[in-house]
């Protein structure tokens, strides 16, 4: 073979390479900026993510960690494309509440998306890094349906997981049980979070999120007359 086609069938290889390397994305590095990171540590990565109205997302990779989705917002239907040995397969993700989440045993998945509503659709992927959960099939967390009363309880529990909504009303705040598991909370609405143990004062915007370490309890006040609303994800798993 001379010089020039050996180069010629090498470039051709090289090229079929990067093709087949980057057919998906790393979702951090797509140009429409539709995944980003919110928190990350060694126990959790929380991906913010933002699909526009009627927005198409090209093809990218998730990891295999097991996931729980925060919804941010309300929207509309949700076509995923996911891809496997060559072969596409449609689903649509209902309309999603505000409020709402969905907890996802692991698996690898290689996909595009396409919102198919007039509205955005916002939400958090936050993959747990040790945690490998096994479900027949995922657990849905139900938006309350009106939220005039405090409320505390475990809506999904795990040996590995648990998770905990909390809603406090009024201009009084509301103490939060001490855990002995690290956890990350998630605001739905706007409130001030005080620390039990250093007294520190923090503003929680909507959709923001904060790690607490085990045994740091806190307490939580609605901004003005409104309402606190959010979730904590506790990990007894990672607790030292």
């Amino acid at each position: 073979m001379s010089r020039g086609l050996y180069c010629g069938v090498f470039a051709l290889a090289a090229v079929s390479l990067a093709h087949g390397a980057g057919y998906a994305q790393d979702p951090l590095k797509l140009p429409g900026k539709n995944y980003t990171v919110a928190f990350e540590n060694s126990d959790v990565a929380v991906i913010r993510a933002h699909y526009g109205p009627h927005e198409k997302i090209p093809v990218h990779d998730h990891t295999s960690f097991s996931t729980i989705f925060v919804y941010l917002s309300d929207s509309g239907p949700v076509k995923i494309n996911h891809e496997e040995d060559g072969k596409v397969e449609p689903v649509t993700r209902p309309p999603t509440v505000k409020g709402a989440y969905r907890v996802a045993p692991g698996i690898a998945e290689r996909h595009s998306i396409e919102n198919l509503g007039d509205q955005s659709s916002d939400f958090l992927r936050v993959e747990l890094k040790h945690v490998s959960l096994t479900m027949k099939e995922p657990f849905r967390g139900k938006a309350p349906q009106n939220l005039s009363s405090d409320t505390d309880v475990v809506e999904f529990n795990n040996p590995a997981v648990q998770i905990e909504r909390i809603v406090c009303v009024g201009t009084e705040s509301c103490p939060v049980n001490t855990s002995d598991a690290p956890s990350l909370v998630v605001a739905f609405t706007s409130f001030v979070m005080t620390s039990q143990k250093t007294h520190r004062r923090e503003m929680m915007e909507a959709g923001a999120v904060r790690w607490l370490p085990a045994d740091q309890g806190m307490s939580v006040k609605a901004e003005g007359d409104g309402t606190a609303h959010l979730l904590r994800i506790l990990l007894p798993s990672t607790k030292p």
